[in-house]
């Protein structure tokens, strides 16, 4: 793929606008996609500052939201949802601490009462770009911004988990994945099991029934074997997909037409379903262009010699009928002078796993020829882990080899600060386009989104630790 071009950007006047609704779910078991009525939920628009993590290698998202007590709030009139007359009228009211502010029917002051553990949280934030355009009153102004600067998917969908009650407030908020947590595991022991056994709506266990979540199409097309698993009653469903994490197998919350799933992935796999990846994002993912987006540049390029490379590969190997845990790790073999080097092999093999005197009398054999662990403090060490159950040791190191071949040695390391219009998510693919240094140039999956909104502005941090690609040369 060649790069992109660069865009255009015109100067103007960008306002912060944010928007954040909280309402009682009719049935926890199910997840509400549309917002609900206005007049049905409260509603502020003013904060002092929202943050928001979320990462694909953690299954469930965190948001901190804060705001003063005298924020205003918009609630239910009535109890049918009916204004009645004299809404257009205004007033005052005087605070504790003796400010005076304006109020309208309808409207109220923020307490800590307002918010209980358990309600559903849906947080947008954007920016309206000020044209100066006339607005015949400030409701018709407050739908104009909201429109323009609010009309993608929410930032943050979830459940309120604290609340605060010190000055400012503050309500603390999980991802809707945290319906995993409240809901545990069957006593089972299986000994060959897959993904969709465990996972999918109607299935064989089907452990996400009634957490209102599904898994996710892509997920359901492959047969995804994690060997021999033991659950019980102790564990949350939470607990046992966070679990998976520890080998690779990443579980983590997407959204396809605004519906949340769960899907599966790796960061890096040849099946294109097994990808970690949102099914929202462009083709060409999205670009963040350096002389317009970025807000601070902490990236440092990464340019790894090979010759001081290695890779740590992790499978599972069976001895009877209990699976093994078994690593090795290799790197290139520094007497290995090219292809056409016939007397050496290209990759030595190193730091292997001993073999339990089971695995022998089983036919297993040490394939490393030194015992000594060699140090490889000086090296850059990427893991990898089979997703075959029951690998062997010459399948676990011809993957390990291929891994290494194809592993994309150049790139960059650290954090991107960017301004936030962009609405960036985790697990996103993005190009990044900079003229300066040209070497940064790819196309880059984000591990990791912290949002911060408020006084301070509006920025997303990223984490790029995987690059997918680079541009073609002109």
């Amino acid at each position: 793929m060649k790069s992109s071009n660069a865009i255009a950007y015109q100067d103007g006047l960008d306002i912060l606008v944010c928007k954040i609704i909280i309402w009682e779910p009719s049935d926890k078991q199910v997840i509400d996609i549309s917002d609900p009525d206005e007049n049905k939920c409260l509603v502020l628009r003013e904060c002092q500052s929202i943050e928001i993590e979320e990462s694909y290698k953690k299954l469930i998202g965190t948001a901190s939201v804060r705001f003063p007590r005298g924020t205003v709030i918009k609630r239910t009139v009535t109890a049918n949802g009916i204004e009645e007359d004299g809404v257009t009228s205004i007033y005052t009211e005087r605070l504790n601490d003796g400010a005076i502010i304006e109020k309208r029917p309808g409207y109220s002051v923020a307490q800590p009462k307002d918010f209980k553990v358990g309600q559903r949280i849906r947080i947008y934030l954007g920016y309206y770009r000020d044209k100066g355009k006339i607005f015949a009153n400030e409701k018709a102004r407050q739908q104009e911004m909201e429109k323009e600067a609010l009309g993608h998917a929410p930032n943050f969908d979830g459940y309120i988990v604290k609340c605060g009650v010190s000055t400012p407030i503050e309500i603390k908020c999980e991802s809707v994945a945290s319906n995993l947590k409240r809901k545990t595991c069957p006593n089972i022991l299986i000994n060959n099991a897959t993904i969709s056994d465990l996972l999918k709506a109607g299935g064989k266990y089907d452990l996400l029934k009634g957490t209102g979540l599904e898994l996710h199409p892509d997920t359901l097309k492959e047969e995804i074997n994690i060997g021999k698993i033991q659950l019980s009653d102790d564990l949350t469903i939470a607990d046992v997909l966070t679990e998976w994490g520890k080998y690779g197998l990443y579980c983590f919350l997407c959204y396809d037409n605004d519906k949340p799933y769960i899907k599966v992935g790796m960061p890096f796999s040849k099946n294109k379903n097994m990808l970690i990846e949102n099914d929202s994002e462009p083709s060409m993912g999205t670009l963040i262009q350096f002389n317009y987006h970025v807000a601070n540049d902490n990236l440092t390029l990464m340019n790894v010699d090979p010759a001081y490379l290695a890779v740590s590969a992790e499978g599972f190997r069976m001895e009877g009928k209990k699976q093994i845990k078994y690593s090795i790790t290799i790197r290139l073999n520094p007497e290995w002078t090219g292809s056409s080097d016939t007397e050496h092999k290209k990759f030595q093999l190193l730091n292997e796993t001993k073999l339990s005197t089971k695995a022998m009398k089983l036919g297993a054999v040490t394939k490393s020829k030194s015992r000594d662990r060699v140090d490889l403090s000086k090296y850059t060490v990427i893991p990898y882990i089979s997703r075959k159950i029951g690998v062997t040791e010459s399948e676990l190191v011809q993957e390990a080899e291929e891994y290494f071949e194809n592993y994309n040695r150049n790139g960059v390391d650290g954090t991107l600060v960017i301004f936030g219009d962009l609405n960036i998510k985790a697990a996103a693919k993005v190009e990044l386009l900079d003229f300066r240094e040209p070497e940064k140039n790819g196309w880059y999956r984000v591990e990791e989104v912290n949002t911060k909104f408020g006084v301070s502005g509006f920025r997303q941090t990223l984490k790029l630790p995987y690059c997918i690609a680079k541009p073609e040369k002109e």
